[in-house]
Formats: structure tokens, C-alpha cells, sequence
């Protein structure tokens, strides 16, 4: 059940509407199947479908609801909460936006005119991003890199260098004698890529990040430097412990998944997802985390709480999800990915406590648009550029 973003929720609120009218097919009902085992979520939400049905609902036509009025609803019901969460759930966005929205006391599903949504998210589409980047050689020459690159080279004597399907990786011969020497991968906004090191860890840079590393390791540890964000699995040596030098902190692991987000100057974030980590700020012994703890470090400050793992690391998953988060940093978000800057018009006061979860390969617009019913603010599009604009 392959659909566009937008297409797919109201051709489901159609097949739900047959269903509570006794009028759906055959190949309907295998499809409205399909969907409802496709989650946990989905099946959750038709049981209280199931329990909420209104007969009324199914003897009046899916189009003849008033937007605005959903609309209008929708922002009811979420200014009755001291925060206001927004979901975005992929495939199924709009529709199950709109029915936890009212309560599931009635299925008013409909899709808003395209002229009604272009008159709220103003210009051109801007696409997600995708496998891209550089590769800065340590004697100065630069590499272009995407996802469908497939070439090798040989730098120096010992190292050799693969870049295929989007990976670029490093072997050196077992006998290397020359002295390593160090590269950086960058990815601008808008890109992302994975290395692997010639120890085997494998690193997944995000989108405006770099990460500098020796082609070959030698010596008792491994150690890069890090700025942005990257997701880490450390092949194990516990003779030669890994070293991540991100903003004046360093994460010392043996063998470990974790990740590393130094974006804001001075400030890192590490979260540890299996094994153990050591951070250390610049003159500190550091402490030791657990998996499903973050460690917030800088300036000489250490502090550990407890992460939401799969908010973290979603973007190496290919998803976005930020919950009760405040506009701003939503925006700060999809600006990286999207490669776009992002400007607040006015007096612009960002709402809080909002949710999204997406896939991270859904056009820029329809996720402005699905904010847009929540009446936070409203957004034009001009190349590049992203203006945020009250809701009024």
C-alpha cells in the first residue's frame, strides 16, 4: 500500500467509512487489512474506531466537513492541555492526526483542498537529504562523495580506500609500516554518510558534521575528533581503547554503540546505547554511563540523565522524532536535514511541547504542512529560505 504521504491517510478514512456503512468490497477490505496490521499504532487506533463508530458519520459524504472547522477542533481540543503534542506518524499522518485530535468521537477525515494548504505553506518543494559528502586527504586534495560513488584508491603505501553505495572505507595492509596519516569527512546540510574505520568500527555522520581520523590506527588507542553528530559502533579491542574528541570532551569505549551529538559550541551530548563509556571533560576524570543514559558536558560541567534512545539515534534510523519539543528546535532540525535556513518573522513566539515522528525522507512541505494544523505558525518557501510566520 505504497502511497504518497498525503494520499494514504484520507484513502484509508474512505475505506473506514465503507466499512461502518456496510459498503466496502472485497479488495477494500484486504487493503484496509493491510493497513491496520501494518503497527501496533494502527491497531490500536481501529479498536477505538471500533468502540467510537457513529452511524451518522457513515451516511454523511467524507468532503462535506468544513476545514476550518476541523481546524478549529483540533486546536480545541490541544489548547485544553498544558502542552501541545503534535504527531506525525509517516503513512498514516494526517488521518490519525485528525482523529486523536477529536477524541475519535467521529471520523471527519477529509483532504483540505490543495489551494487551502498552499495558501498556508507558500513555494517551492525542498527535498530530504541523502547520501553526500567530502573527503578532505591529509596532503589537501578533496573527494566528492555520494550514494552512488563506487571507486578505490590507494593513499600512501598501506591504506587502501573504498567508496561504494554510499559507504567509504579504510584497510590497511597487516605489515604497514608508514606513519598514518589523518583525513576529515564532512557532509554539508542535507547530506549523511557512513565509514568505516579500518579497525571495522563503523561511523554514521549526520548532515552538517565533520569527523576527523587517521587512515590507519597504530599506537594504544583509536581516537577521532568529532563536530555535529555521529552514531558510533566501536569494534572491540581492549588493548587499544576508543577515543571520541568532541568540543573538549572525550569519550573513552573499549568496544560500544553510542552516540555523539557536539553540535552548539562547548556542549556535548553523548548517549549510550549498549556497552560502557568513560566522558571526560577537559580536567576531569569523567564518569562512567549505562546504556539508556545521556551525559550533557562542557565548560568543565558534567551532568548525566536518563535519554529517550530511540529520539537520539532516530536520524541513523532514518526517521525524525523530536517529543515535547519547542518549535525552534524543530526547526533547527529540518533546517540540517533539508538544507535550508530558517527565519522567524516579527514578533514569532515558538509554541512548546510538540511531537513529531516522520520519516526523514518525506518532502520538507507536507511536514510543514501537518504543523500548520496545529496552528502554530505558518511558513513560506523561497529557495533556500523558510520563513516562519504567526498563525493569524
Amino acid at each position: 500500500m505504497s502511497q504518497p504521504p498525503l494520499e494514504l491517510p484520507f484513502q484509508i478514512a474512505t475505506l473506514v467509512k465503507k466499512y461502518i456503512a456496510g459498503e466496502i468490497t472485497p479488495d477494500e477490505q484486504a487493503a484496509l487489512d493491510e493497513w491496520i496490521n501494518l503497527s501496533e499504532r494502527n491497531k490500536a487506533l481501529w479498536a477505538e474506531i471500533l468502540q467510537g463508530q457513529a452511524s451518522e458519520w457513515a451516511s454523511t459524504p467524507l468532503r462535506s466537513y468544513d476545514m476550518e472547522a476541523v481546524i478549529d477542533t483540533i486546536h480545541h481540543k490541544i489548547n485544553k492541555n498544558k502542552k501541545r503534542h503534535f504527531f506525525i506518524y509517516g503513512a498514516v499522518a494526517a488521518a490519525v492526526l485528525m482523529i486523536i485530535a477529536v477524541g475519535l468521537q467521529y471520523l471527519k477525515v477529509l483532504t483540505p483542498p490543495a489551494t487551502e494548504m498552499e495558501m498556508v505553506v507558500i513555494g517551492n518543494e525542498v527535498p530530504p537529504g541523502t547520501s553526500k559528502a567530502r573527503l578532505v586527504m591529509a596532503n589537501g586534495s578533496t573527494i566528492g562523495l555520494d550514494k552512488d560513488g563506487d571507486s578505490s584508491f590507494t593513499e600512501g603505501k598501506d591504506v587502501q580506500v573504498q567508496q561504494q553505495q554510499g559507504v567509504l572505507s579504510f584497510q590497511a595492509r597487516h605489515n604497514a609500516k608508514e606513519q598514518p596519516s589523518y583525513n576529515t569527512l564532512i557532509t554539508p546540510k542535507g547530506g549523511e554518510y557512513k565509514l568505516v574505520l579500518n579497525d571495522g568500527t563503523v561511523v554514521w555522520l549526520n548532515a552538517a558534521s565533520a569527523i576527523r581520523f587517521p587512515n590507519r590506527f597504530s599506537g594504544k588507542q583509536r581516537a577521532v575528533e568529532l563536530t555535529g553528530e555521529a552514531y558510533f559502533e566501536v569494534t572491540h579491542d581492549p588493548q587499544r581503547p576508543f577515543i571520541v574528541n568532541a568540543n573538549g570532551t572525550a569519550i573513552q569505549v573499549l568496544g560500544t554503540e553510542f552516540d555523539v551529538k557536539a553540535y552548539k559550541a562547548a556542549i556535548t551530548y553523548t548517549t549510550l546505547v549498549n556497552g560502557a563509556v568513560r566522558v571526560a571533560p577537559t580536567g576531569s576524570k569523567g564518569q562512567v554511563l549505562q546504556p539508556g543514559q545521556m551525559a550533557r558536558s562542557g565548560n568543565g560541567g558534567l551532568s548525566i540523565t536518563n535519554a529517550d534512545v530511540e529520539q537520539v539515534i532516530a536520524w541513523k534510523n532514518k526517521q525524525i522524532i523530536l517529543r515535547d519539543a519547542d518549535l525552534r528546535d524543530i526547526m533547527e532540525e529540518l533546517a540540517r536535514w533539508y538544507n535550508v535556513d530558517v527565519m522567524y518573522a516579527g514578533d514569532f513566539k515558538a509554541a512548546t511541547g510538540l511531537t513529531v515522528e516522520i520519516s526523514r525522507d518525506v518532502p520538507l512541505k507536507k511536514i510543514l504542512e501537518m504543523i500548520m494544523l496545529t496552528k502554530s505558525a505558518r511558513f513560506k518557501i523561497d529557495g533556500d529560505v523558510v520563513t516562519v510566520l504567526p498563525f493569524r
